[in-house]
């Protein structure tokens, strides 16, 4: 019997809702995109998280079986648009656990507040949310203040590797 050939696979119903690209936003608490705080940053890209399994390799008679083993959550990139606040969030968010402009003290960061849920959340063309991601324990890996160029007009942006614990979602 041949197969019925069209959207036969959850594209017919009116209610399919695409996930669209351009509708989302990632929120760091005092970071980015907090509406608590004036000082936060606008997010201008981002991704979703990306995992991978280590593998285990069992050796079997005359060949390799492999298993999957330890999860390995990748780094997420966090680009953030650049604007004057009176003080930069990235820089205090680093400040707590590393004193710049001090004499140059690290403080582990145990007691501090260092380490920070992350959210993101995608929007229907409505502004409802249709999926929300959390981003267990995130801090930044790196941070990439931007180069300047006199010839470019483009704006300034902070880029951020973000490390986290593990995502899911709610």
């Amino acid at each position: 019997m041949a197969r019925q050939m069209g959207f036969d696979f959850g594209l017919e119903n009116n209610d399919t809702c695409f996930k669209r690209k351009f509708r989302w936003l990632l929120t760091i608490e005092g970071i980015s995109a907090d509406q608590n705080s004036i000082n936060s940053l606008p997010p201008l890209k981002s991704a979703r998280p990306s995992i991978s399994f280590k593998e285990m390799e069992v050796k079997h008679l005359v060949e390799n079986i492999y298993y999957p083993a330890r999860p390995d959550w990748k780094t997420l990139t966090l680009v953030l648009y650049d604007i004057k606040r009176d003080e930069h969030p990235v820089f205090e968010w680093i400040q707590t656990i590393y004193d710049v402009s001090g004499n140059g003290n690290w403080f582990p960061s145990g007691e501090n507040e260092f380490k920070k849920e992350a959210r993101l959340e995608l929007y229907d063309g409505c502004g409802n949310v249709i999926e929300t991601w959390r981003y267990e324990n995130a801090w930044p890996q790196t941070v990439d203040f931007g180069e300047m160029d006199m010839g470019d007009s483009s704006y300034m942006t902070a880029d951020i590797t973000l490390r986290y614990d593990r995502a899911f979602i709610d």
